[in-house]
């Protein structure tokens, strides 16, 4: 065997490997997705034995069937699209615009703000939900999902990446235009904007599934089954005083987390992309 043929062998091998390594990976992570989608279709007693068994005998929709004839169903999805679209919205237009003026203006204690904003992310969501909890009900918006929504219309994480895409465009586009006449209203408007759809796109996409999956706030600042969300709305249909219908719940899950994975499999380049965004220029 030749040296070069030698070289081609060990490059397949490694390949051959690197790809069992991946696969192997890959069903670890998605086995809990897996036996979710097999214990849909089987009966409580069932999904609880051990050890556990992968196929379902009898088969049943009886969880679907469950699930489908509550009457707040459509309501609860209802409410977690209009939760989830106005957390998008207020992050798009306000962590944008947060996200300009720490890059693109220079005010006083520009960098010290910022920097106390990071620090945000150090605390823990538990320690904000009483002081958050006293501000929506003096504002009188518990059990109402626009209060839940004024929660979270922007995001740290959101006006850090946004922050971090405005930093890597051209000074010379915005030199430009400046000289040009435009003020930095205008240089937002009709130049940042336009350039930060990527950004913009991963900012959606990471607050949709946050919000879409969310489960404390909506337990906590939502009193009404008729205004729940979707994983509360299940939590609540199908717990009992003495014992919890898991397997219509899992069936729940799996329907809710649809929206979700279709979001990741249409744009999932945006994700990719924040994640490049937020490890570029600082």
């Amino acid at each position: 065997m030749s040296p070069k043929e030698r070289e081609k062998l060990i490059r397949r091998i490694w390949i051959v490997i690197t790809y069992v390594v991946l696969i192997t990976f890959a069903l670890v992570y998605l086995m809990p997705f897996i036996r979710s989608l097999v214990a849909s279709f089987m009966t409580w007693a069932q999904a609880s034995r051990y050890p556990p068994e992968w196929i379902p005998h009898p088969f049943t929709l009886e969880n679907y069937e469950k699930l489908f004839r509550l009457e707040l169903f459509p309501r609860w999805i209802r409410n977690t699209a209009l939760y989830a679209g106005l957390i998008v919205a207020g992050n798009i237009l306000f962590a944008s615009m947060a996200g300009y003026a720490f890059a693109r203006l220079k005010f006083p204690g520009r960098d010290a703000i910022f920097s106390a904003l990071l620090s945000l992310l150090m605390i823990p969501m538990f320690v904000t939900l009483v002081p958050n909890y006293i501000i929506i009900y003096k504002l009188g918006l518990i059990d109402n999902i626009f209060g839940l929504s004024l929660l979270g219309l922007t995001n740290v994480s959101s006006i850090f990446l946004m922050r971090q895409y405005f930093m890597s465009l051209s000074n010379e586009i915005f030199e430009a235009a400046r000289l040009d006449g435009c003020g930095p209203i205008k240089a937002f408007f009709y130049i940042a904007l336009p350039l930060a759809r990527p950004a913009l796109g991963a900012v959606a996409v990471y607050q949709f599934l946050g919000s879409w999956n969310a489960f404390i706030g909506p337990l906590i600042f939502l009193r009404s089954p008729e205004n729940f969300t979707l994983p509360v709305g299940l939590s609540f249909a199908f717990q009992r005083s003495m014992w919890t219908e898991y397997t219509p719940i899992i069936a729940g899950s799996l329907v809710a987390s649809a929206p979700t994975i279709i979001l990741f499999l249409v744009l999932n380049k945006y994700l990719i992309r924040g994640i490049v965004i937020t490890g570029g220029k600082g």
